[in-house]
């Protein structure tokens, strides 16, 4: 049904179907790129707080020891020791701006840069708070085109404010380390990426190699090729199913062997049966014993020339044994009559085509040789029976059936004539070649003729061991 009626899609040219790695790669790949992306972030998030953090509580940290330090210094008005105060300060660590020591009317007192002395201290803008710790209070800001985090903590001693200590750190620090932190996370999601892409594979491959091989295994069942049983590479449920396959696939070889045996063994009784029909039909008329398999040896021996298969053969062989079954219905005193038909009993025997195409309807493993029962007697110019085919609407069986039947039939004794010689029936073949037989079969008959022993000396038994193909 479906090769009469295809449906639409089906006379459209497919490309090529992806096969299940692809799809577990595309479908896996996405969601690890994803999930690294995700950590990723996570891990860039958690790292610039970290480092912020670090920065901010650094900066509490030394303003509240430079505040310390010089509360006592204000009071004495020791400003040497405050200028060295900021001044170390200053240059413990690289990232900070600046230090000023200034008292409670916002007068510079102290600072890393001499020409700041006596100045009144003016606090950058913009700032926006960060948060106060204990009493230092953190802003980020901007001075001189830097971008900065301020830190001011009161000073106080014995109880009483004296000052203020103003820090700043700039953030280019922050930001070199949060580069140098991000570009790190970069290259290792880039290699754990590498990893996943390769990870997926190998998922994939465990996956689909074992589908693969169940694959092949199939195949082979169904080519007919020899079986390998499947190696079992893992105790999962892949493994089992590999293991189940190889048994379902040993049931199958061991039934088709005994399929095999018992088909063997049928078509040996069928064939028995075929010999035996033939035979019957033949012995009907003690004039015609032995004509069907004299008949099916000369095709045989034909069909060999030519150049046709073994199967080939079979199937002719089988044609020929049964191209006058439809005689069975003929009767007796037509069949068996001593003197020539007249034109009413002519009509009657050459139904037998036609009867023998009815006989071998009855069962469907004899179809393929109904038309060439139905058109054995049919002739190259079209003058035949039962329909008047001609040239290459006649079956190639036929045309070979046609002057294998009509060369034994005149190499045979009948009650009206006698037999022809070998070389007569060639020259009565010869004379109707182009018009009953097709001039190519004719030519290769003839010659196959010329190289065998004259047929007067092959006997039925002899043609059936020598030209019989089953």
């Amino acid at each position: 049904m479906n090769q009469e009626n295809p449906s639409p899609g089906e006379g459209r040219r497919r490309g090529p179907v992806p096969g299940i790695r692809l799809k577990l790669t595309v479908f896996l790949l996405p969601l690890v790129f994803l999930l690294v992306i995700l950590i990723a972030a996570a891990v860039t998030k958690i790292t610039d707080d970290a480092i912020r953090n670090d920065l901010m509580q650094r900066g509490v940290a030394i303003s509240r020891v430079v505040a310390l330090s010089s509360g006592y210094s204000i009071l004495s008005g020791d400003r040497l020791a405050m200028d060295r105060l900021a001044a170390e300060t200053k240059n413990s660590t690289g990232d900070i701006e600046y230090v000023s020591i200034r008292d409670t009317e916002n007068v510079v007192l102290a600072h890393n840069l001499i020409e700041e002395h006596g100045k009144a201290y003016v606090a950058p803008e913009p700032r926006k708070a960060l948060g106060t710790f204990l009493e230092t209070q953190a802003y980020e800001t901007m001075r001189g085109g830097k971008e900065l985090i301020e830190f001011s903590t009161p000073i106080f001693f014995s109880g009483k404010r004296v000052g203020t200590v103003s820090l700043a750190i700039s953030r280019d620090s922050v930001l070199a380390a949060q580069k140098s932190i991000r570009k790190s996370i970069a290259i290792a999601a880039a290699v754990f990426l590498g990893i996943a892409l390769l990870g997926t594979f190998v998922i994939a491959s465990f996956i689909t190699t074992p589908v693969k091989q169940l694959s092949s295994g199939v195949n082979e069942l169904s080519t007919g090729v020899q079986f390998t049983p499947i190696p079992i590479r893992s105790r999962d449920e892949l493994g089992e199913l590999t293991r189940n396959f190889n048994r379902m696939a040993e049931t199958i070889l061991s039934q088709k062997n005994r399929l095999t045996r018992y088909a063997k063994d049928l078509e040996e009784s069928y064939i028995a049966t075929v010999r035996v029909l033939a035979a019957s039909i033949d012995a009907r008329d003690p004039y015609t014993l032995g004509h069907s398999t004299r008949v099916a040896f000369l095709a045989c021996e034909l069909g060999r020339k030519l150049g046709f298969s073994t199967e080939e053969i079979e199937h002719l062989e089988k044609a020929s044994l049964f191209h006058d079954v439809g005689k069975i219905r003929t009767p007796d005193d037509i069949l068996l009559k001593g003197q020539r038909l007249n034109l009413q009993e002519v009509e009657v025997m050459r139904r037998h085509p036609d009867e023998g195409a009815d006989i071998l309807r009855m069962a469907p493993s004899l179809h393929r040789y109904i038309p060439v029962v139905r058109y054995h007697h049919e002739w190259y110019n079209g003058n035949g029976y039962p329909e008047g085919k001609k040239n290459a609407e006649i079956p190639i069986h036929a045309q070979i059936i046609s002057i294998a039947d009509a060369f034994d039939a005149m190499i045979t004794s009948r009650p009206y004539r006698r037999a022809l010689t070998t070389k007569g029936a060639i020259e009565e073949i010869m004379r109707f070649r182009g018009t009953q037989f097709s001039p190519e079969l004719t030519d290769a008959f003839v010659r196959m003729l010329q190289e065998m022993p004259p047929m007067e000396a092959v006997s039925a038994d002899t043609a059936g061991r020598r030209g019989m193909a089953l």
